[in-house]
């Protein structure tokens, strides 16, 4: 662990981290703790509040999305950017000052804020929490595929979660927290599986639909799900040849919702009453079997990575352990009986 200063303040050690699976925790000034090449793209900028500010940071992935663990000493930060906001989510400290020209939110521990990166000025204390980067495009495309073509939804807008306690039924943060608390449990096993599993495609929903109802739209979103064909058509017949034809390519959810027009819940029932499966585990199964055709008919010099590669998988751990308990067999078994028939 790196240390910056002799003088930590002991109420920084004090604070719970928010990863429990963590790996190399560093110590540095908090305005290094956004610079681009820890966390990101984007201009950060820290003013200090007090005399050595400290902070303690863990950077991992979500599949594609950036993210770092971070607990720090209080710190007021102006953040600029085009094409990214920041998701910032307390998980333990002090209250947070958000201000953006007129507009000001605060935030406690539990909430939620999505920060625009505008220039606006945050007046962080104690804080303890995850931070990851949310690019407007994907954002913007998980929010058409979801059905909600008419919100023009505004990227330079502030949005602010927060946690009603226990005794609200429909809490606006519990999602959240619920996929960083898997993702933990994840990356304690293995560090690809957040990524295999499509967790960025799930946070990028679930704040998609925490937009949705902030803007009132939710509502009338859920009637176009309702109003959704139940029938299979000729349409999911494109969509069953688009699968097959992508097996290279990491297809989520969403890349269904917006190939099929079809919402994911209906995707769900039809797939489960066609095929017995989700959407997702039949695009599994045809890279599986994908893959399994290309090794029984792989040349001398192929490979199992180069033909993991060929089939969507960016590490081989994943996939053989995926090909093991769909096949009941190595790849690499596979493999040496194709060339070798009479094997």
């Amino acid at each position: 662990m790196e240390m910056i200063s002799s003088h930590r303040d002991a109420r920084l050690s004090r604070l719970p981290f928010p990863l429990r699976c963590r790996t190399t925790v560093r110590s540095l000034a908090p305005a290094q703790a956004l610079q681009s090449d820890v966390f990101g793209k984007g201009g950060h900028h820290s003013q200090s509040s007090i005399l050595q500010p400290c902070a303690d940071l863990a950077s991992f992935r979500i599949g594609r999305v950036r993210a770092i663990a971070l607990r720090s000493t209080p710190v007021v930060t102006m953040e600029q950017g085009e094409g990214y906001s920041t998701l910032a989510m307390q998980f333990a400290g002090e209250p947070c000052l958000y201000r953006d020209g007129q507009h000001a939110e605060a935030m406690e521990p539990g909430n939620i804020h999505l920060n625009p990166r505008t220039g606006g000025r945050v007046d962080v204390g104690f804080f303890s929490g995850i931070i990851c980067e949310i690019e407007h495009q994907t954002l913007q495309r998980t929010i058409r595929a979801m059905r909600a073509d008419g919100l023009c939804w505004n990227p330079d807008q502030s949005y602010m979660l927060k946690d009603h306690g226990a005794e609200h039924a429909a809490s606006e943060t519990a999602p959240f927290w619920s996929l960083m608390a898997l993702t933990d449990q994840l990356l304690g096993e293995c560090p690809y599986l957040a990524s295999g599993l499509g967790l960025d495609d799930q946070l990028y929903r679930c704040l998609a639909l925490s937009i949705l109802r902030a803007e009132g739209k939710l509502a009338k979103v859920e009637q176009r799900w309702k109003g959704s064909a139940k029938q299979w058509s000729s349409g999911l017949d494109e969509l069953i040849d688009f699968i097959r034809a992508n097996t290279h390519r990491h297809l989520t959810i969403t890349d269904l919702e917006e190939r099929s027009c079809y919402s994911a819940r209906h995707l769900q029932n039809l797939f489960r009453e066609r095929f017995n499966c989700t959407p997702m585990q039949f695009v599994r199964r045809q890279r599986l079997n994908d893959a399994m055709a290309q090794l029984q008919m792989a040349s001398w010099q192929t490979t199992v990575f180069e033909i993991a590669r060929d089939c969507g998988y960016a590490h081989l751990s994943t996939f053989s352990r995926e090909f093991k308990q769909e096949f009941g067999v190595n790849p690499s078994t596979v493999l040496r009986a194709g060339r070798h028939p009479h094997a």
